[in-house]
């Protein structure tokens, strides 16, 4: 335990469909990094924990809510929304801890310890390691995904030098991805409302910024750039980590892993661009292009994205196009629509489409006026040039 509270601690983000989960993956099978099974909204676990809760507990009592709350992690076939019942090279394999050897680990670097929100963690993690078969003494980053903005006011009491990563992708692409993968999920239902589209829209264009508050060290990493091993070996340097060559291949408990149920599977365990390609210039409508191209200028040419300019006639008419409804929040207005949702009583669902349709107009008139008064966009994007990755070439943030 002296051990794992020693290591430096970096904490990983996603802001929509960007690739966190294989970036985390990528890191797998990395001596150096101790890590656990996919995402991990610990600190939401720990609030919401029963036993936590009384104010007293027995550490054994609550690693057993915590392997019932997370049961697939450990017996990976019960995963299949993350496709983790489809590992290994013939894509027959599967993660299948013993979960009476994990809590022996667990209970045995908790022996002696105060157990809180941050020992209880290193210990999940450290226990999890130690079943497949690492060397904990080998470990010097502990690298958490977080997942979710919400879980980092937790997350940083506890790991308060924490370095902070956070995923990014061309938003155009993100955008056509939260949409129409989550439509066609099992759940598509719940997610078929202009509040999804509104919550969608609103986190793309948010991008890292809950995190400047924190004034941490923190990076924007683009999915699109894990393919390159100059970006893979800064990001290597930036965690104080040595390149290795496993960054290349992405695993789950060493076994080889092809994405997730909503992406398409990939024939090798490794980047590829087919990943990403979702043909969102042909999706999106020419108004949907114009008005995102305005209103995210700043952070298309800061990413390195394609873009167009934003002159003065897009100042000019983009006010005006912005009220108009995206092609994807046309379907919430149609009268099909509408009537679908009456009959099966559910006018609530009707008049939350509107609020968010209002929303979405504010929030977008928003990013309008930063682009016209020329706001910079000033994200600290990893790049394959490990100087200027260094928080002091990045300026006091």
């Amino acid at each position: 335990m002296e051990r794992l509270e020693s290591l430096s601690s970096c904490t990983l983000l996603t802001t929509g469909r960007t690739g966190s989960d294989f970036l985390q993956s990528l890191l797998d099978s990395h001596p150096e990094v101790l890590t656990f099974n996919g995402r991990l909204a610990f600190h939401d676990f720990w609030k919401k924990s029963v036993c936590v809760s009384t104010g007293s507990f027995a550490a054994q009592d609550l690693l057993d809510e915590f392997i019932g709350t997370h049961i697939e992690a450990f017996k990976s076939r019960y995963d299949t929304q993350e496709r983790k019942n489809q590992l290994g090279d013939q894509s027959n394999q599967t993660i299948d801890v013993d979960l009476d050897t994990f809590r022996s680990h667990a209970l045995g670097l908790l022996d002696g310890v105060e157990v809180d929100s941050r020992t209880a963690l290193l210990a999940v993690c450290g226990a999890y390691a130690l079943c497949l078969g690492q060397d904990l003494e080998q470990k010097t980053l502990f690298f958490h995904h977080a997942h979710h903005f919400r879980e980092l006011p937790g997350y940083l009491k506890d790991f308060p030098d924490s370095k902070i990563i956070s995923m990014t992708r061309d938003p155009r692409a993100n955008f056509v991805s939260g949409i129409e993968h989550h439509r066609n999920s099992n759940d598509w239902q719940d997610t078929d409302t202009g509040r999804h589209l509104f919550f969608y829209i609103n986190r793309i264009l948010n991008d890292a910024t809950p995190v400047e508050r924190y004034g941490k060290d923190y990076r924007v990493v683009r999915i699109e750039d894990l393919g390159r091993e100059e970006i893979l070996s800064s990001l290597a340097e930036w965690l104080g980590i040595g390149y290795d060559q496993c960054m290349k291949r992405s695993t789950w408990a060493g076994l080889s892993w092809r994405g997730d149920k909503l992406s398409k599977m990939n024939t090798e365990p490794g980047f590829s661009k087919n990943m990403l390609e979702n043909r969102w210039e042909s999706r999106l409508s020419f108004t949907d292009k114009y008005v995102l191209n305005y209103i995210m200028n700043p952070r298309l040419r800061r990413y390195g994205y394609s873009y167009g300019r934003a002159g003065l006639w897009g100042a000019a008419i983009v006010p005006f196009l912005i009220l108009l409804p995206l092609s994807y929040e046309y379907r919430f207005l149609s009268p099909r629509y509408v009537l679908d949702r009456v009959q099966r009583r559910q006018l609530s669902i009707v008049l939350r489409n509107g609020q968010s349709y209002l929303r979405r107009i504010k929030v977008f008139l928003k990013y309008y006026f930063r682009t016209t008064m020329r706001r910079e966009f000033q994200q600290p994007v990893l790049t394959a040039d490990p100087v200027m990755n260094t928080t002091a070439s990045m300026g006091k943030r």
